[in-house]
């Protein structure tokens, strides 16, 4: 039996290192999406906010990873919104009241776009709208590339970064 603290064997799969050559962006497109993270934040400029690691599946077959933050500001609550009706929590948005625990193992759609790199980092996932699963048209696959306008949620005119005051 070893001892607490070392180590005796780690197994894995060699080839699993070539199947991804490193961090690659989803394609534009809509997902299916878990949220397998969600942590109650305080934002850089002082406001509540939760924030979410999304688990897709890349279109290459593995599980990609976006990160999404609900913040508690005027201009983004149509986000909260958005995301409370897409993910089954209409009573939870309608108190004023959401918790980490309510998001986290919420199943919905997201649509996800690339955002260009700023001030030294690369490009970026970010997501745009959340609707239902149960709003995606039957025998339509997710894949990039195919926007879906049947069934998604309207969201207002996105606002750049510079607009959220987090």
């Amino acid at each position: 039996m070893p001892v607490r603290g070392t180590i005796s064997r780690m197994d894995f799969n060699p080839d699993d290192a070539v199947q991804r050559g490193g961090f690659e962006l989803l394609p534009q497109g809509d997902y299916e999406v878990e949220v397998i993270e969600a942590e109650e934040r305080t934002s850089q400029k002082g406001n509540a906010m939760i924030a979410l690691t999304l688990q897709a599946r890349h279109p290459d077959g593995y599980d990609a990873r976006v990160w999404d933050y609900l913040v508690s500001v005027p201009a983004a609550v149509f986000k909260i919104k958005m995301f409370c009706e897409a993910a089954g929590l209409t009573q939870a948005f309608e108190s004023g009241r959401l918790t980490a625990d309510q998001c986290t193992g919420s199943r919905l759609q997201a649509r996800i776009s690339i955002d260009e790199g700023r001030d030294g980092f690369g490009d970026r996932n970010s997501v745009e709208s959340y609707a239902s699963l149960t709003d995606r048209p039957q025998g339509i696959a997710t894949m990039p590339d195919q926007v879906q306008t049947a069934g998604t949620v309207n969201a207002p005119t996105p606002m750049s970064e510079d607009q959220i005051p987090f």
